[in-house]
């Protein structure tokens, strides 16, 4: 009789266990962008890096006219 009681409140923790995991929302951060000139192409990449915790890839070929860019990918 002791072992059924056992195995049926165990069972009951497990129910109650599981059904709370599932009912909690999950959420992802997003990708978010920013872009201002740049100067150096190293600039650039530690700017983002320090400024946002991200990735900064630089816009090496433009226009003469047109500054160059740095893009910067981070979570927000």
């Amino acid at each position: 009789m002791v072992k059924v009681s056992t195995i049926i409140l165990f069972l009951l923790f497990l129910i109650v266990f599981i059904s709370d995991e599932k009912t909690m929302p999950k959420t992802e951060a997003k990708d978010c962008h920013k872009t201002w000139n740049f100067k150096r192409e190293n600039r650039c990449r530690e700017d983002c890096r320090n400024q946002y915790n991200g990735m900064g890839l630089c816009d090496l070929y433009t226009a003469p006219s047109v500054p160059k860019q740095c893009f910067c990918a981070y979570k927000c």
